[in-house]
C-alpha cells in the first residue's frame, strides 16, 4: 500500500514538474519575444490593405496587431476587419484625437516586450520583425532597431534606400521597432514628433538603435506629398524649439530654409518638379535612384489604376 501512494505521489510530482516547465518556456521564450505592432489609420481605404497584408504575412508570427481609427469617413475600417484575423485589435474613435496622442493610446495598450510602429500606408518585407527580434534578443545594449528603407515616389514610381549609418539617435519612422516601456511621444508636438521622441525620450541624445543593413521597409511618399512632415509646420516657438533640439545649429537653419521655401512655393509648382527638388539632396549625396518596380514588383499605387 505504501509502495503504491509513492508511485502515485512520485507521479503528481513528474507531471507537476512538466506542468511548470512548461508553463516557464512560453513565458521565457514564447510570451517574452511578442511583438505588439500599432498602426493608426485615418481615411485609408486606398493603401490599408496592403499595409496590412505586408503585417500579417511577416515570417515572425508572434504578435498582435493594434489598430487604431482615428475617425475614418470611408472603409477603412471594413477592410480591416474583412482580414478575420484574431491577431487584429481594433479601436474606434469617434473623433480626431490628434497626430501622436494615438501612438501613445496603443502603446498604452501593448502587452508584449517590443513595438513595432507601421504607418496606415506603408509595407514592410516579409523578414522585417524576424530579424529585428532576433537582433535586440541578442544585443541588450540597444533600445531599439530599423532597417533601411526604400523612399519610394509615388508620382514616378522612383526611389532611393535611405540609411542614417550603423548606429543612429534617428530612423524612418515605420521601419522602428524597440522595447517596450513607459516612454510616450509627447502630444503637444507634431512637427517633427517621432524624431523628437527617438532623440530625446527613447535614447537621450545616445546613439541607441541600430541600423539592420538591408532594405525590408518600404515608404510611400504619397502624390503631391500629401504625407509628408512639412504639412505640419507652422513658425512657432513649439516647432522652431523641436527643430533645433534634433538638429545642430547650422543643420537646423538650412532645414528652416528649406520649410520656408516648401510652404511659399510648392503650392504653386508642378508635381514633376515638386519630387525632383525633394530627390535632390539625396542625388548630390551620392544615393542611387532607381524604379521601384525594378526591385519590387508586387507594388502597385492606387493612383496609377
Amino acid at each position: 500500500m505504501n509502495c503504491s501512494y509513492l508511485v502515485f505521489f512520485l507521479g503528481v510530482f513528474k507531471r507537476g514538474i512538466t506542468l511548470l516547465l512548461t508553463v516557464l518556456f512560453v513565458v521565457l521564450f514564447v510570451m517574452q519575444d511578442l511583438v505588439s505592432v500599432c498602426i493608426c489609420t485615418c481615411n485609408s481605404s486606398l493603401y490599408i490593405r496592403e499595409t496590412l497584408k505586408s503585417v500579417i504575412d511577416q515570417t515572425y508570427t508572434n504578435m498582435e496587431i493594434l489598430i487604431l481609427d482615428n475617425w475614418s469617413l470611408d472603409n477603412t475600417c471594413d477592410i480591416i476587419k474583412s482580414f478575420n484575423d484574431k491577431r487584429i485589435i481594433l479601436y474606434k474613435m469617434s473623433k480626431n484625437i490628434g497626430a501622436y496622442n494615438w501612438l501613445n493610446y496603443l502603446m498604452d495598450r501593448a502587452k508584449w516586450k517590443y513595438i513595432a510602429i507601421q504607418d496606415h500606408d506603408d509595407i514592410w518585407l516579409k523578414s522585417k520583425i524576424e530579424k529585428q527580434v532576433y537582433f535586440l534578443n541578442n544585443n541588450l545594449n540597444y533600445v531599439g532597431c530599423w532597417t533601411r528603407t526604400c523612399m519610394w515616389f509615388e508620382y514616378d514610381w522612383k526611389c532611393y534606400d535611405r540609411d542614417f549609418g550603423v548606429n543612429s539617435t534617428y530612423v524612418i519612422h515605420p521601419s522602428l521597432m524597440f522595447r517596450n516601456s513607459l516612454k510616450r511621444y509627447d502630444p503637444d508636438r507634431t512637427y517633427m514628433a517621432d524624431c523628437y521622441f527617438m532623440q530625446e525620450i527613447l535614447c537621450s541624445w545616445k546613439k541607441l538603435m541600430f541600423n539592420i543593413p538591408e532594405v525590408l521597409t518600404i515608404h510611400r511618399i504619397r502624390s503631391w506629398l500629401w504625407n509628408y512632415s512639412y504639412n505640419w509646420f507652422k513658425l512657432n516657438r513649439l516647432n522652431l524649439s523641436t527643430l533645433f533640439k534634433v538638429h545642430n545649429f547650422f543643420y537646423a537653419f538650412l532645414v528652416l530654409g528649406f520649410e520656408l521655401f516648401r510652404k511659399i512655393f510648392y503650392p504653386w509648382i508642378q508635381e514633376r518638379r515638386l519630387v525632383k527638388i525633394e530627390r535632390l539632396p539625396f542625388i548630390l549625396m551620392w544615393y542611387k535612384i532607381y524604379n521601384v518596380r525594378n526591385k519590387f514588383r508586387f507594388l502597385h499605387s492606387p493612383t496609377s489604376i
